[in-house]
């Protein structure tokens, strides 16, 4: 199994590191925006893909305006609710990454681990407490939460070394957030990201099986 002994705090992105759900996300973006025209759906995809840590609320506008509608706040939060009502459900019944489940419940006494996700705080919080993830998690942080400011934010509240810390993520949205916060990362290969260019010195996984 994957060693990150030497790691006082883990943070955790959720889609893609945690659940098999990225695909779930790209399908419900989609179906969304179908009624605009194929032109549009292809867009949002190709989009979503390619910005994988990017919050629902950063995108739906976009995404709007390419559908020649109004981006105000009511329509952002209309298909922000809509969004959200198609995706739930699906990602608490969507696949567990290989055996990530069992090394959040077996490794949790040994480490601190931190949600860090641009899925909205109280769903976040929900598919958790569905999925019995709550008392793994020390802390949780959703969307409007900033993933960098996050990790900066638990780094200062848990005074550890950045030296110490590390982020799990599939996105480079992920990767800019370790960075920023010069701490280590670790990217987990999936069939939804593999064009993203990794540099040679990232470690890169596939489940947490090994």
């Amino acid at each position: 199994m994957l060693s990150l002994d030497r790691y006082d705090v883990i943070f955790w992105d959720f889609d893609g590191v945690i659940k098999e759900s990225v695909s779930v996300k790209t399908d419900a973006y989609v179906e969304l925006f179908s009624p605009y025209g194929i032109d549009v759906c292809k867009q949002v995809e190709k989009h979503h893909l390619a910005n994988g840590g990017m919050s629902r609320f950063e995108k739906i506008p976009l995404y709007l305006k390419w559908a020649g509608l109004e981006q105000n706040d009511a329509e952002v939060q209309n298909f922000c609710g809509k969004f959200g009502g198609i995706v739930k459900d699906k990602v608490i019944a969507s696949a567990w990454v290989p055996g990530v489940e069992e090394f959040l419940h077996n490794k949790k006494e040994n480490h601190v681990f931190v949600l860090v996700s641009a899925t909205p705080q109280s769903e976040l919080e929900d598919i958790c407490n569905s999925l019995k993830l709550s008392g793994v998690f020390c802390k949780i942080y959703g969307a409007p939460n900033n993933k960098t400011e996050s990790i900066r934010t638990s780094i200062l509240d848990y005074k550890i070394p950045p030296s110490a810390c590390l982020m799990i993520g599939d996105a480079e949205a992920d990767i800019e957030a370790a960075q920023t916060n010069e701490i280590h990362f670790i990217f987990r290969k999936h069939q939804y990201n593999t064009s993203l260019p990794i540099k040679s010195n990232i470690q890169a996984i596939d489940n947490f099986c090994d």
